[in-house]
């Protein structure tokens, strides 16, 4: 980013901006998304795009940063780690969460997944994961008693990206094979069984 918005209204053309680059990248797709097209749909010169950001590649680095915020935000939001909430209904809860703003936002997630390998897609998933680690360990915290897990980082990092993994694999593909309550229930089977392990061992 070159300008830094340090007074409102900058920081309200960076908001616009970023948005624009959402809205452009879901309604004409990655390839076709240039500078002049968000410019043009933030309803912007090109010149004043370029007053806060390097090009292409920097707005989308900034739309993945936000997108990373929005999803550690609605988890914070809609999963509760109360001492009723069994490990499988968080887990359960947690995933088809995720996947729910997968589909949102006029096929914007899409398009990242189907791109990710040409995206700094790290920018969200690192963030996530250390959302997903701390969500994890105050929730083991809490039940401690009952699984007394020593490789808990190991076991929570795992979990994570096969999940995340998963996840992008089933809503990138043209035609899934699977149902999504398949997926779903799937994962979080695979992901408690592996949690709940220790616990047997």
């Amino acid at each position: 980013m070159r300008k830094r918005p340090q007074q409102q209204r900058s920081r309200q053309m960076v908001d616009t901006l970023i948005e624009a680059t959402a809205r452009t990248i879901a309604r004409h797709g990655l390839d076709a998304t240039t500078t002049p097209l968000i410019a043009e749909t933030a309803g912007v010169s090109v010149g004043s795009l370029y007053q806060y950001f390097d090009g292409k590649e920097a707005l989308i680095a900034a739309l993945l940063d936000k997108l990373a915020r929005d999803v550690t935000q609605m988890l914070n939001q809609r999963v509760v780690l109360t001492e009723q909430v069994t490990l499988q209904d968080m887990v359960r809860t947690s995933i088809r969460l995720t996947l729910a703003l997968m589909h949102n936002d006029e096929g914007l997630y899409l398009e990242i997944a189907r791109n990710w390998h040409r995206l700094p897609v790290h920018r969200v998933a690192d963030t996530l994961e250390q959302h997903v680690m701390e969500m994890g360990r105050i929730y083991f915290l809490k039940h401690l008693h009952d699984y007394p897990i020593p490789d808990l980082q190991v076991r929570l990092f795992v979990a994570y990206n096969s999940v995340l993994f998963t996840l992008v694999r089933f809503i990138s593909q043209e035609r899934a094979l699977l149902t999504e309550d398949e997926v779903v229930e799937g994962l979080t089977a695979m992901v408690t069984a592996y949690l709940q392990e220790q616990k047997a061992a």
